[in-house]
């Protein structure tokens, strides 16, 4: 097995050297000229044979895997079959997957998988039968904005074209908890609402069931599609869409007995009511690391002796759902996108917060103030915590100054530039917020990014 690991991890570096042009140097630049294994050279000369016949290498636009030759155990045997992604200009079908495995140090041609199109926009990999074979997904480019949806079962020598259909997006899960993915489709039929179908396998790959996506939306935002768990680990595929103007709504679906449910539908409005939300910043996410996705409700904050209509600080209440479509609550938090960080409320704070910045020239010094104010125009608000971002080359003495304390790093660092950034805090008097130094530094976060979901 560890061979096998080995050898996989060499083919991938080699076949980014040959695909990059830089795998062979001079003679002068190296003591020896470095060799590929045999079985490597086996597969470039399938690969060179390919493009003498006039073929010419075309990657897949968008997803994960957009390499031009990639490594995939479709059969589940433990070797890698290697799938070359080409286009030949002239012929009818242009766009051609080569689909070669390995037998001893040779590769041969398994099969391939042929299509129309401008383009292979994106592809991937999926068990959804029970063949031994996984399933290739394959969206085809027809033009810049029409994209067909098809799905291919491969074995020697053939190629079985399971399913076609036109979309907006997709995704694979398993849904019903029964090991086998399923896979749910977005359309945008003619004469019917947009809608999600489910697609799963018993014989032949077929639509089982389908339900409404919330009316309104204008679009799937990008990277809004993922699978998640609910409440109780049920598993659920969470949609989020562009939604009227500058919104977002987030619908969340769920398999029961083969059939496909909105859980989060409102049936009398036909949207998702409880997910809308129209400041975009944040996006579903397992904040609380539990294994569970929870979904943002941005609440706005009435900033103190401001009249304008825009909304300056917002509030985010974190909330999982469980099969039912029943809101849980988790927490709340302030986002601070601009100085990449988070802070965690205690419930006790309720809703009676009010936030205010105050940026030093230059930059160096950006903060956020929290003050405890019930609304009430005839009372100030009270401040008691404020939140800093220290840059430059004095930010340490800064970090010090008065009663401030460090978040981030949580201790002064040994060396002053171990850290660009310092993040420190200080407890004001106005109000009791019933935090230590230690909770404080519990309830402050870094935003991380999330490259798989955007955040």
């Amino acid at each position: 097995m560890k061979n096998r690991v080995w050898k996989a991890l060499a083919l991938s570096c080699f076949l980014c050297l040959i695909l990059s042009g830089c795998f062979f140097r001079a003679v002068g630049e190296l003591y020896a000229v470095p060799q590929p294994p045999e079985d490597y050279k086996a597969l470039q000369a399938r690969l060179s044979e390919v493009i003498a016949a006039g073929g010419e290498y075309a990657a897949p636009l968008s997803g994960e895997l957009i390499q031009s030759v990639q490594l995939q155990d479709l059969d589940g045997d433990g070797l890698q079959e290697a799938l070359a992604f080409f286009r030949f200009p002239n012929e009818e079908l242009p766009l051609k997957i080569y689909i070669f495995r390995q037998v001893g140090e040779e590769y041969e041609l398994l099969t391939r998988v042929e299509g129309a199109g401008a383009a292979i926009n994106s592809v991937e990999y999926a068990q959804l039968d029970d063949e031994p074979y996984k399933e290739i997904i394959v969206s085809w480019q027809i033009s810049d904005i029409v994209h067909s949806l098809a799905a291919y079962s491969v074995s020697p020598g053939e190629t079985e074209e399971l399913l076609r259909t036109d979309y907006m997006g997709y995704k694979t899960a398993d849904l019903d908890g029964d090991g086998q993915q399923e896979l749910v489709v977005l359309r945008d039929p003619v004469t019917a609402p947009p809608r999600a179908e489910l697609y799963d396998f018993d014989g032949v790959l077929s639509m089982t069931g389908w339900a409404p996506l919330s009316g309104g939306i204008t679009g799937i935002a990008d990277g809004g599609m993922r699978g998640g768990y609910l409440v109780d680990r049920v598993p659920a595929l969470f949609i989020t869409s562009s939604y009227a103007e500058n919104g977002a709504i987030t619908d969340v679906f769920t398999c029961r007995g083969g059939k496909l449910k909105n859980i989060t539908l409102d049936a009398s409005t036909g949207e998702s009511g409880e997910t809308v939300r129209y400041y975009t910043q944040v996006s579903p996410t397992d904040i609380n690391g539990d294994g569970i996705l929870e979904l943002p409700q941005p609440v706005p904050l009435t900033d103190y002796k401001i009249t304008t209509a825009s909304v300056n600080f917002w509030l985010i209440h974190w909330r999982q759902f469980d099969a039912e479509g029943r809101a849980v609550p988790v927490f709340t938090t302030y986002h601070n996108e601009r100085d990449g960080w988070y802070f965690i409320f205690p419930e006790a704070w309720g809703d009676n917060v009010t936030l205010s910045r105050s940026d030093l020239p230059g930059g160096g010094e950006r903060s956020v103030t929290f003050s405890h104010w019930t609304g009430d125009e005839g009372t100030e608000p009270r401040s008691f915590l404020t939140i800093y971002k220290l840059t430059g080359t004095n930010r340490m003495i800064r970090a010090k100054s008065g009663e401030r304390f460090f978040l981030y790093p949580v201790q002064e660092p040994l060396n002053a530039d171990d850290h660009n950034v310092i993040y420190a805090a200080e407890f004001r008097d106005g109000w009791d917020c019933g935090l230590t130094e230690d909770e404080a530094r519990e309830r402050f976060k870094l935003i991380k990014t999330d490259w798989y979901n955007g955040y």
